[in-house]
């Protein structure tokens, strides 16, 4: 009986010792406590759970600085995690920690916006094709001319600026009566987004459209022009989630919202975190990312990337959607 109990302990003690996380990750979003993020970290949450050998810690700044992240990535250096997965603030800035926490053997990858310091970035969509969908949008809305202008994060933010660098592309080859007035930096605040549309409005007024980048920016651009009276006179496009915008959609404010879907995209971040540390990410190699079926890195600037596709929400599908 006594023999039976201890090969029982022992089996016992085996599984938990199996149970137990083969690797430690971190991933540190711009911000903490908006929407949008609360969305990625449910997908996040849902990744983690699938992967009993991966523990995820999800941590960062209140507010959207390269600095705080930066103070971050100081502290958790020393704890020795196996990967650090960041969504910069500043691409540059952040670039002398992350080859610290590198040179300490951990894992440095990036999503969200990148850094050139990383050895994989989880994009959120590809630049030129998203960037292309932005000025489809307008001249769905508005035509072929007219005064554009475009409310950004800051001039920081890779993808952004990789964004508006694509949007001036397409205009300038395709749409040369389209006229890009201005390029203005509101943060990631929904208020100040609201004050430089209105200063917009007032500077240009004879506008056709805005375009607000960032999540929390465009439900303030489209308040804006719609307390102004020019809901329906002045097109309102960017990217955002369904939640924040559906109100400003059903009214007609807004016709069609850009994304991706925050939750893949945070979800996708642990799977590929995962397979970088099992030395299986490289490019051309596809890999099985749970419920997001087979996915395929492709080479770019720096080692490889994969990105989401876009989701465009209009009135009649945004209800599908609750992120």
């Amino acid at each position: 009986m006594l023999a039976r109990w201890a090969l029982l302990l022992a089996a016992l003690a085996a599984g938990q010792a199996q149970a137990e996380p083969r690797f430690r990750i971190v991933i540190i979003p711009k911000l903490v406590g908006i929407a949008y993020y609360d969305a990625v970290k449910a997908g996040v949450d849902a990744a983690a759970r699938e992967l009993p050998d991966v523990a995820v810690t999800w941590t960062g700044p209140t507010q959207d600085q390269v600095e705080k992240q930066i103070e971050l990535i100081q502290r958790l250096i020393p704890t020795r995690p196996d990967l650090i997965a960041v969504a910069p603030n500043d691409a540059v800035l952040i670039r002398p920690v992350l080859l610290k926490a590198q040179s300490a053997g951990i894992h440095v990858i990036s999503w969200d916006a990148d850094t050139s310091q990383r050895e994989f970035f989880v994009n959120l969509v590809n630049y030129e094709a998203f960037g292309i969908k932005l000025v489809e949008s307008v001249v769905k809305e508005v035509g072929v001319k007219g005064d554009v202008a475009i409310v950004t994060t800051n001039f920081t933010a890779s993808n952004q600026t990789r964004w508006i660098e694509a949007i001036k592309r397409e205009t300038y080859a395709r749409y040369p009566g389209l006229r890009i007035v201005d390029v203005r930096p509101a943060g990631e605040s929904t208020d100040e987004a609201y004050r430089v549309t209105q200063d917009y409005l007032k500077a240009y007024p004879g506008l056709k459209a805005i375009v607000a980048l960032g999540v929390p920016n465009l439900p303030g651009a489209a308040r804006a022009v719609r307390d102004s009276g020019l809901a329906g006179k002045v097109a309102v496009v960017g990217n955002s989630t369904p939640n924040l915008m559906r109100e400003f959609l059903k009214d007609g404010t807004v016709r069609s919202v850009l994304l991706w879907d925050a939750r893949s995209h945070g979800y996708l971040t642990v799977y590929c975190a995962r397979e970088l540390l099992l030395g299986n990410l490289k490019p051309g190699q596809p890999f099985r990312a749970g419920e997001l079926g087979e996915i395929t890195p492709r080479k770019d600037d720096v080692n490889a990337q994969v990105a989401l596709p876009t989701l465009i929400f209009t009135k009649d599908n945004v209800d599908q959607f609750k992120f």
